[in-house]
């Protein structure tokens, strides 16, 4: 991934900005500066360099970056390995949010049932 400069990244998230409110999208065309910062806030979280995970760490998801199902928002979950070459689902249609995701993180979820379920997610968002 490139690295994006504080310039850069204002006018990529302008244009986004100006296209979603001129076809009418999810955002309120009266708060356009809200959306905006709160854009801005959840892009730089996600660019932000990741620490380096240890077997055993435990972990939740960042503030506003939760793209699965599993774990739960605020859901202690645990590292079991960080892969050193991520996997990526070329697969999956570009129209999905999980296109060319890298998934370099493999945590331990307990599902309902108390069960140990392993799942494979992008480091970035914890």
């Amino acid at each position: 991934m490139s690295e994006l400069s504080e310039k850069n990244l204002e006018e990529v998230v302008m244009k986004i900005m100006s296209q979603t409110t001129e076809k009418g999208g999810n955002l309120t065309r009266n708060q356009p500066d809200d959306e905006l910062s709160k854009l801005k806030q959840k892009v730089d979280t996600l660019l932000q360099p990741p620490p380096e995970f240890k077997t055993g760490d435990v972990v939740k998801w960042k503030k506003g970056l939760k793209n699965k199902k599993y774990p739960e928002e605020e859901q202690l979950v645990m590292v079991i390995q960080e892969l050193e070459e991520p996997i990526i689902q070329s697969e999956r249609d570009s129209g999905t949010p999980y296109f060319r995701e890298p998934l370099d993180l493999i945590l331990g979820v307990l599902d309902q049932d108390g069960d140990l379920m392993l799942y494979h997610y992008d480091k970035r968002r914890f």
